[in-house]
């Protein structure tokens, strides 16, 4: 059999087992060679988490933790050390887990660990924008990009200086959000008159 199928095989035989939230223990490094789980967990976005657990709850059967055994009937969590945290806050006595054998080298979890969560994939920004809900969408923790006009300097700022000068130094591009956008030429000028003073004599910006 080739190697291929036998992953598939495993992974098409791989059952959730429930496990008590007390034998479950975040990665913090306590396995030699493997590091401690290196996502920031951030507290608007768990109780964000906390609030989608507690209205699809079913969806931590869809994708659980998973976990490696240690001694004690103990297990450490390699995938899903932020919904653990959640179900942990949320009251859970017990969590759906993929336990991953004993016998799996420590150059295995350390790829798990950031292969869990690492999303290969890239958001068509279109669609979501044209075919979905904002709303929703930030309900359900995915951080939007904010749409921006962009001033470019080099375009509206009048030449000053030779050609020598224009192609030293750095160019500078300013961000503005979009509700700020009608109030470009006002910011534009208030650009302007700052770098007009004394203090940025000699600051040529193109």
């Amino acid at each position: 059999m080739k190697e291929e199928e036998k992953i598939t095989q495993a992974v098409i035989g791989t059952k959730y087992i429930s496990i008590e939230m007390s034998q479950l223990e975040p990665n913090e490094g306590q396995i030699d060679g493997l590091p401690a789980n290196p996502r920031e967990i951030k507290k608007e976005k768990l109780e964000l988490l906390k609030e989608n657990i507690q209205k699809y709850p079913e969806m931590l059967k869809l994708r659980g933790l998973i976990v490696y055994p240690l001694e004690d009937r103990k297990y450490i969590i390699i995938g899903g050390n932020m919904r653990y945290q959640a179900m942990s806050e949320l009251g859970f006595s017990n969590a759906p887990c993929i336990v991953i054998p004993k016998d799996t080298s420590v150059e295995h979890l350390k790829a798990y660990t950031i292969l869990d969560n690492n999303g290969f994939g890239k958001w068509d920004w279109e669609s979501l924008a044209n075919e979905w809900e904002t709303s929703e969408l930030e309900d359900w923790g995915l951080d939007l990009p904010i749409q921006e006009s962009e001033i470019n300097m080099d375009e509206f700022f009048d030449s000053v200086g030779n050609e020598d000068e224009k192609s030293k130094g750095e160019k500078l591009t300013v961000s503005i959000p979009e509700e700020l956008a009608e109030k470009k030429d006002e910011i534009k000028s208030l650009i302007e008159t700052a770098l007009s003073s004394e203090d940025f004599s000699g600051i040529k910006v193109k």
